[in-house]
């Protein structure tokens, strides 16, 4: 059953029309109305520095007699972004009207006991808090209902009237409901697990700044609202481990390079079967990948789990050694192309902050074997690494390219070092490791080559000469190999492609 707004939330405007402040007189009103949330009774200024947000500050008699003492009192309030302060009916109330109006605070006068006013606004209050737990045990009964984390998080938002409710990581979203955010929004974490859990979780409200909702409520239905979402999200996390354990069988006992697909299929038709895995049915696999440098984290599994789903459904993700495995299923190329898009596109910012890259097998209209599905996600992931993180990179674009991932680049540029010193100490090394790399690139073609870099064959011949000069071995064909490898090793170390008005000014 909806809540009520009117009993949960108190403000100045509805107080002066049917509350404990209608007798009071308005010297300044703000116009935007006041949220109320507790009432305080000063009679020391000091004590209005202690005072919350959202409090109505009513000055005892003593206090509001002094007209220095309103003033003071109003700028301390304003502060403390109180609700609205309540003075005795005087002169010197009357007169501190025009600085309520400069400060944008309310300001009351009343002409009764102070400290009467301030019994029965805090009765109001306190009626209006029992109202309010009441109605977070409902919410409480209500979330203890569901079972998974997607409908524990659309009651709370239905709960707050479609506010966005989020589960998060370090900043990332793993899971949402209700209305997208807005960078206007007031936003609410609560943590999720206790301190020596391990995780970072968190719940998260965005609340829009003209909500009816006290952001006071809003945290406390994000409180009660925690275990039932810690809870789901165990069980989710538990029945996903369950899901994916013939995927992470698979990838153990993927170990024999030499098997033939068929070979594997007939070994471990039982584990197949338990996978779902049908005879010639098209799949890709994904490999994410952490940094060789990057300690391992145990939550990092509940969470890659959480963001998978945004592109890869209900595909299990096992937990394998040396990443993460999961096998979607692809019916046609365009349908592994389209995965491939969503992976870079929704998870490749969350992979980049975790740490992670993404490895996928290639389509072929004949299904290849599953073992060779997975090798080819590996492989493509350990590739990845070299780019960085939030690299997703599929084994379709990068074929025998992958074979550059396993390679020391540190010791290749070693190599240079040692064995060709004088390229290296050479002013113009930059312009001939170019001239040389784009000389290989195009199969010892020196007119495509010049082409490539928009220069004259002469030009381009004249400093492939001049690497000759500088040791670089262009005439021995067993080392041409050796020779390109270094040169786009080094490439990768200088500042910026070269230009062809850059070797244009070193020429």
């Amino acid at each position: 059953m909806p809540r009520s707004k009117n009993e949960t939330r108190l403000d100045v405007a509805g107080l002066l029309a049917h509350g404990s402040l209608r007798g009071t007189t308005p010297l300044h009103l703000t116009p935007t109305s006041g949220l109320i949330e507790s009432v305080v009774l000063v009679s020391q200024l000091e004590a209005i520095r202690q005072v919350r947000p959202n409090t109505v500050v009513v000055l005892s008699s003593e206090m509001g007699s002094g007209g220095w003492l309103v003033s003071a009192a109003l700028r301390h309030a304003w502060e403390r972004r109180a609700s609205a302060v309540v003075v005795a009916g005087s002169a010197y109330a009357s007169a501190a009207a025009g600085l309520a109006d400069r400060l944008g605070i309310t300001l009351l006068a009343t002409d009764g006991e102070p400290a009467e006013l301030a019994l029965a606004l805090a009765a109001e209050i306190g009626a209006a808090r029992s109202v309010v737990d009441a109605e977070l045990a409902r919410v409480a009964r209500a979330v203890a209902k569901d079972t998974t984390l997607g409908d524990v998080l659309r009651t709370v938002s239905r709960e707050l009237d479609g506010t966005g409710i989020s589960l998060e990581y370090d900043g990332l979203v793993l899971t949402a409901a209700g209305t997208p955010p807005r960078e206007t929004d007031e936003v609410i974490p609560v943590d999720v697990g206790g301190d020596d859990s391990g995780l970072r979780f968190t719940l998260t409200a965005r609340v829009p700044t003209s909500a009816v909702h006290s952001l006071r409520l809003v945290r406390s239905i994000l409180e009660v609202a925690t275990p039932a979402v810690k809870a789901a999200w165990l069980l989710e996390d538990a029945l996903s481990t369950a899901r994916a354990v013939p995927t992470a069988a698979i990838a153990a006992l993927d170990q024999n390079t030499g098997a033939t697909g068929e070979e594997f299929e007939e070994n471990h038709r039982h584990l197949l079967n338990q996978l779902g895995w049908r005879e010639g049915e098209p799949y890709v696999a994904v490999w994410f990948r952490s940094g060789p440098a990057q300690e391992p984290r145990p939550e990092l599994t509940a969470v890659l789990r959480l963001l998978c789903r945004k592109v890869t459904g209900r595909s299990p993700l096992a937990e394998v050694q040396g990443g993460w495995l999961t096998l979607v299923p692809a019916g046609d190329q365009t349908a592994s192309i389209q995965l491939e898009t969503r992976i870079r596109t929704r998870l490749g910012p969350a992979l980049a902050e975790l740490g992670l890259v993404a490895g996928l097998s290639r389509w072929t209209e004949d299904a290849p074997a599953l073992a060779l599905m997975v090798r080819e996600a590996r492989l493509s992931a350990e590739s990845a690494q070299s780019t960085g993180p939030g690299t997703v990179l599929g084994f379709a674009s990068l074929g025998v390219g992958a074979a550059t991932a396993f390679i020391d680049m540190d010791a290749v540029a070693l190599v240079a070092e040692l064995a060709l010193p004088r390229l290296m100490a050479s002013p113009d090394r930059e312009v001939i490791i170019t001239a040389v790399a784009a000389f290989l690139d195009h199969r010892g073609s020196v007119s495509l080559a010049a082409k490539s870099l928009s220069l004259h064959r002469n030009t381009l011949q004249a400093r492939l000469n001049r690497a000759r000069e500088l040791g670089v071995p262009l005439d021995i064909p067993s080392e041409l190999l050796s020779v390109h490898l270094i040169t786009k090793v080094l490439q990768r170390s200088m500042p910026e492609k070269t230009t062809a008005e850059d070797l244009l000014e070193k020429k």
